[in-house]
């Protein structure tokens, strides 16, 4: 329960409104059933694509495109893909994690995920339609800058480390890694402490071998661990 706090805080709601309005829980049971239908429909080719970038697109083209070095370029990039892309909002949270994992910035990935829930391209057409396209061009004008904006406030707030830290998964990664690590925390590796170095090996900033004091058996034991994550994400 204390892993998964949302989604027993979701079923004691549930419960609640069946004690006390059954007709309003059968009918968002209706509701949530249609969008996990939904969700089975359109998460599948999500995970092809999440695979295909982990497998085809280098991490340096990754750093380069939507990377912290990236600059304008990679605003506008995120942009581009936020705005060509398909689907509901929650099937860009998947692959904005797969870029993160890959190098990209965390303002970038802010930024995908503002224009792939607000400047759509699919969105821009419809709005077009019923709202006329002097309103959607002047809407467009003042929504990417602000998109930029907040992208870049979230990327000076937020770290990338937090979000590792509070990834489960991730969590997990950093844990298992830092585990096989000495534990001397001697700083030959450039990092304060040894977990901090298993955080940028998880992160795949780092290889293993950047522990001086770890044997090549060792190192092999965490890489054949790190590919084991890969091959879980």
């Amino acid at each position: 329960m204390k892993e998964n706090k949302m989604a027993t805080f979701t079923i004691f709601a549930y419960l609640v409104v069946l004690i006390y309005s059954p007709s309003l829980f059968f009918d968002s049971l209706k509701m949530t059933s249609m969008y996990f239908m939904e969700m089975l429909e359109i998460l599948p080719a999500v995970f092809i694509v999440m695979g295909l970038v982990e497998v085809w697109v280098s991490r340096d083209t990754i750093i380069g495109i939507f990377g912290k070095g990236a600059g304008l370029k990679g605003r506008l990039a995120s942009v581009l893909v936020g705005s060509f892309s398909a689907g509901p909002i929650y099937a860009a949270f998947p692959v904005c994690y797969t870029l993160l994992k890959k190098g990209s910035s965390v303002s970038n990935i802010v930024i995908i995920l503002s224009a792939w829930a607000v400047v759509k391209t699919p969105m821009l057409i419809v709005e077009a339609q019923f709202m006329g396209l002097s309103f959607m061009f002047t809407r467009y004008i003042f929504t990417v800058p602000a998109i930029i904006l907040i992208g870049m406030i979230t990327g000076k707030v937020i770290s990338k480390e937090y979000i590792v830290k509070n990834s489960r998964k991730e969590g997990l990664l950093v844990e298992k890694i830092d585990q096989e690590l000495p534990g001397h925390n001697c700083g030959a590796c450039g990092y304060d402490s040894c977990h901090d170095a298993a955080e940028e090996i998880a992160e795949g900033e780092e290889s293993p071998d950047v522990c001086v004091h770890l044997e090549k058996e060792e190192e092999k034991k965490m890489e054949r661990l790190m590919g084991k994550e890969v091959l879980e994400a």
